[in-house]
């Protein structure tokens, strides 16, 4: 019961932290004050000089019905070539909705990031790789960032929350990869970059669009788990905390408490920031926190907490943990484990 609880209060406090300040090096952010640089909306290309976020944004509002909209490249290089050599990246997208109307009625749409290789590989034809980003609401929406993260890219297998392209599963008739394209191989040679509401395997009626994109970005990824120290020692010496898991949404992850009292109460808190703050002899970095979580330590000194990242959280939310432990032989009682910052790709 206990651990179920704590599963629960871990979900709910993710659900309410905050999106973290975009960061890294070689990135490439197209923010339209300087022209399209090679993107465009269903080929128009000509930035609107404000209303973005902020400045420029490239806006469509073609009110001639159309099936789908799609925010494209195959021309701008940073987000184009081997991503096998990029490493891991973060691919982004700021969207502002007026109104999407299918006939008299508002709609709502998905939106996905698809990349394409449109050259065959030893024999095997063109393929793609695509990400469900989130929806888009009809009625309308403030800007809103969108964003997907190419993890594992020297794998052949599909990374969670990535699907393939290019042939049909003859039974689902769903979007596959075809035969001799994997996910590694598809990266290697990425030609297209498209934000769109044509989700692969899905048919679409003529639609009225109003919206607008802004801040097209690629970036290195940042990792999902950062060790923030300031651990304090007790009867085994420093605990550890250790967050596992990509923190991707609907994937399953955990934290691991080792190398704590024994057999002892532990408490978890949870915060949406970091706030160094003086606490039994130490420092608790999760403050304004929720809990803590009260939980007890195994024989070992060890204490296993698994848990699924919410569906739908949204990219940058930050979650920092760490625990506080009974521990005699702390300077007033009780030991802490280094604070650990979770960050949803």
């Amino acid at each position: 019961m206990l651990i179920t609880h704590a599963r629960t209060l871990v979900l709910a406090a993710a659900a309410v932290l905050a999106p973290a300040a975009m960061g890294g090096t070689n990135e490439a952010n197209v923010g339209f004050e300087a022209g399209p640089q090679g993107w465009s909306i269903n080929g128009w290309d000509t930035p609107t000089p404000t209303g973005g976020n902020p400045g420029a944004r490239l806006h469509w509002n073609n009110f001639i019905d159309t099936f789908g909209l799609s925010a494209r490249t195959s021309t701008h290089s940073a987000f184009l070539g081997d991503y096998g050599a990029k490493g891991e990246v973060t691919l982004g997208i700021d969207v502002q909705v007026n109104f999407i109307q299918f006939f008299t009625s508002i709609v709502s749409r998905d939106l996905v990031v698809i990349l394409y290789d449109d050259d065959t590989f030893n024999g095997a034809p063109p393929a793609a790789v695509w990400a469900h980003l989130g929806t888009l609401d009809g009625n309308g929406m403030h800007w809103t960032r969108f964003t997907a993260t190419v993890t594992d890219v020297h794998s052949d297998t599909l990374p969670a929350g990535w699907n393939g392209a290019g042939d049909e599963d003859p039974v689902t008739f769903e979007p596959i990869l075809p035969a001799g394209r994997t996910w590694a191989n598809v990266l290697a040679g990425v030609d297209r970059v498209e934000f769109t509401t044509f989700v692969p395997g899905w048919f679409f009626g003529f639609t009225f669009f109003d919206l607008s994109v802004d801040n097209i970005s690629i970036q290195p990824a940042l990792p999902a788990w950062t060790d923030e120290g300031h651990a304090l020692a007790g009867v085994s010496g420093d605990p550890l905390l250790v967050g596992e898991g990509t923190l991707i949404p609907a994937t399953n992850n955990s934290l691991v408490l080792s190398n704590a009292a024994p057999s002892a109460l532990a408490g978890l808190f949870i915060g949406a920031a970091g706030n160094p703050t003086p606490f039994k002899g130490g420092t608790l970095m999760p403050v304004p926190f929720l809990g803590p979580l009260m939980l007890a330590t195994g024989p070992d000194g060890g204490l296993p907490l698994a848990f699924t990242t919410p569906a739908g959280l949204p990219a940058g939310t930050e979650i920092w943990l760490q625990y506080g432990i009974a521990d005699a032989a702390a300077p007033q009682g009780v030991s802490l484990s280094n604070a650990v910052r979770g960050l949803a790709p």
